[in-house]
């Protein structure tokens, strides 16, 4: 299955760049994981489609190779009354000492996911992954039918059945340590902890379809790892954080290399739906405060002028500081090295290569 999976896509090493969402993978970033040999991955969820298509279009004019386009899948829940207004009043008081203006709930605070769907198809893909939920039998097929691979995502054995039913090409095995917006979309995100190799094993001894394994990978040795327990491809993203290619603002990578030692935490604070980071300042001060978080997209709307002046003064207790739990492995060293590293100590490449 992995040959066949890594033939279609015309790679020669099963490494996957993580589609992380938020401006940390610029069209440039792609372009490198192209050029190293990776399958390069636009993390798209946040986009407006004709932004898809011109980072597309520039991964494309930069680069050969073939590409993944990430969308997140409609997951909007109505939040409980008085949550919202809740929020908005504690939000106030720190978007005065940032000198923001009151915050606000934009309108909509969601993406046009039919707008992107067809800014991803005229993008023509090699392939199409999505997280937060099951995609449609119906889109998965309509994909599949213009050539396009399609693969899911799961944090537990029960999603990852419920992904391959759709019809999937492969499944995203998104293990406990992974960083990021965690994939639960059956029951509680406490119940999709589960860890990566005890995952990608269980999923690859139950489906006949690929699996990929995410979470946790830093080096070759883990992705052997991942790889030895059944895993047709891995995905690596905490890895990359660091590199001066990632697009990462310089105060998120200044965080990482200075947090050695922290642990990291589900936090459900900035956008609403739980995600692997560090904690900081924002984060404690709402735990703090005993706030009922208003759920994603709505929190992650209400959050980002917060955050977008923490990209801009360069203050890490006003970003959202995802890394998966090995960030402290992460190396500050050129994208081409980190990867040149890890194959090599997978037994992906030879000294020579």
């Amino acid at each position: 299955m992995s040959e066949d999976l890594l033939s279609r896509l015309g790679l020669s090493v099963p490494v996957v760049q993580a589609p992380m969402a938020g401006g940390a993978t610029p069209p440039a970033f792609i372009a490198e994981c192209l050029r190293l040999g990776l399958l390069g991955s636009l993390g798209a969820a946040y986009m407006k489609p004709d932004t898809i298509a011109a980072q597309a279009a520039e991964i494309r004019a930069r680069a050969s190779g073939p590409l993944n386009i990430n969308l997140f899948l409609p997951c909007a829940v109505p939040p409980a009354p008085g949550v919202v207004e809740a929020m908005l009043d504690f939000m106030a008081p720190l978007h005065a000492e940032a000198g923001l203006a009151p915050p606000h709930v934009p309108d909509p605070p969601h993406p046009d996911f039919a707008g992107q769907m067809e800014a991803l198809r005229a993008a023509r893909p090699e392939m199409a992954s999505f997280v937060f939920g099951c995609p449609d039998a119906g889109l998965v097929a309509a994909l599949k039918a213009e050539g396009i691979i399609v693969v899911g995502a799961a944090t537990h054995l029960a999603e990852a059945e419920a992904v391959a039913a759709a019809g999937v090409d492969a499944v995203v095995a998104q293990g406990a340590e992974a960083g990021g917006h965690r994939a639960t979309f059956i029951g509680s995100f406490e119940a999709g902890q589960v860890p990566t190799l005890d995952l990608v094993a269980r999923i690859a001894g139950r489906l006949d379809i690929p699996v990929i394994a995410a979470g946790g990978l830093m080096d070759g040795v883990d992705v052997r790892a991942a790889l030895d327990a059944g895993a047709a491809m891995v995905q690596i993203g905490t890895a990359l954080l660091r590199t001066p290619e990632c697009g990462l603002p310089a105060a998120h990578r200044d965080a990482l290399g200075a947090g050695a030692g922290a642990t990291t935490a589900l936090i459900r604070e900035w956008s609403g739906r739980a995600a692997r980071g560090l904690p900081n300042r924002f984060t404690r001060a709402v735990e703090d405060a005993g706030l009922a978080v208003p759920p994603f997209p709505v929190q992650n709307a209400i959050t980002q002028a917060l955050r977008g002046k923490g990209r801009a003064v360069g203050d890490p207790d006003r970003l959202a500081l995802w890394c998966g739990t090995g960030y402290s492995r992460a190396k500050a060293v050129p994208l081409a090295d980190v990867v040149a590293e890890m194959l090599f100590e997978a037994g992906l490449t030879s000294p020579n290569h």
